[in-house]
């Protein structure tokens, strides 16, 4: 039996940046690792001094921790090998093989920036953006600043408004949704929103009322609910109709279609000129 089936195997991340770089190289070893169930990983984010880092080496070192490093630094990398090599820490440094072998290929110099990576990747702050908004403006939480919204996506109970909001915002869209309830029209103020592209979702009133009812079950109830009944829900759908055409909304049926299919509709919408 290795001893590190019973002793937890201890891994520093350093870096200069957040350290997903090294999170991802790393889960993707430790994969290959089945039976290794005992892992501690800490991560050292954003190292800008040498004093700093060098105390990180030294309790690695105590701890008998391996090191795993994205450091862009060549100070950094310099001291940290000389280190590792001087008091046999294990040390693995991803950045510094790689950038020299594409230098010599290439006949560049790397920048030896910190966090190159996110600064180039706007589509990266694009999504978080939009993530933040959909979650602001889920489910009716919000009616303001809608003209930020590259779409508003309105329907009633169980029409899959909050899964495609998510989805499309993790494509980097902002999303708003709106549930369609009679008892609770919407303000006035959404009508009244210039240029505003709206997503009208429905489906017929007996598959809305399957999934309702499969939702009333999981929550315990029992009976005749409102919520799952034909009637109602057919009356919620002649007052979506209404805001439909008062919002001009492009209508998608999400009967029987998976996320990704209506949002591959909605996407087509979206990129209209």
């Amino acid at each position: 039996m290795s001893k590190y089936e019973q002793d937890a195997l201890l891994i520093y991340i350093v870096s200069d940046s957040i350290g997903e770089t090294a999170d991802r190289m790393l889960s993707a070893t430790l994969s290959q690792f089945p039976k290794l169930t005992s892992v501690t990983v800490k991560k050292f984010s954003f190292i800008k001094s040498v004093e700093e880092f060098k105390n990180i080496l030294t309790l690695a070192h105590e701890k008998q921790a391996i090191v795993v490093t994205t450091l862009v630094n060549p100070e950094f990398n310099a001291i940290g090998k000389a280190y590792a090599d001087e008091v046999g820490l294990s040390y693995i440094d991803f950045m510094t093989g790689l950038i020299q072998v594409i230098e010599s290929h290439t006949g560049m110099e790397a920048c030896h920036e910190s966090g190159a990576l996110r600064k180039m990747d706007s589509d990266y702050f694009k999504r978080i953006e939009a993530i933040e908004y959909s979650v602001k403006y889920d489910d009716g939480k919000n009616f303001h600043n809608l003209s930020e919204a590259d779409a508003l996506i309105v329907g009633v109970s169980r029409t899959s408004k909050t899964p495609l909001s998510m989805y499309l915002a993790n494509k980097g869209y902002k999303i708003a949704n709106i549930p369609l309830v009679p008892e609770s029209p919407i303000p006035e103020s959404v009508y009244q929103e210039k240029n505003l592209r709206v997503i009208g979702l429905t489906a017929s009133p007996e598959y809305i009322m399957n999934i309702r009812t499969e939702r009333v079950k999981i929550l315990g109830l029992t009976g005749q609910a409102e919520y799952n009944n034909l009637k109602r829900i057919k009356e919620e759908l002649v007052y979506a109709e209404e805001v439909f055409n008062r919002l001009n909304a492009t209508v998608i049926n999400t009967e029987y279609k998976s996320i990704e299919e209506s949002a591959f509709y909605i996407e087509k919408v979206l990129n209209k000129k």
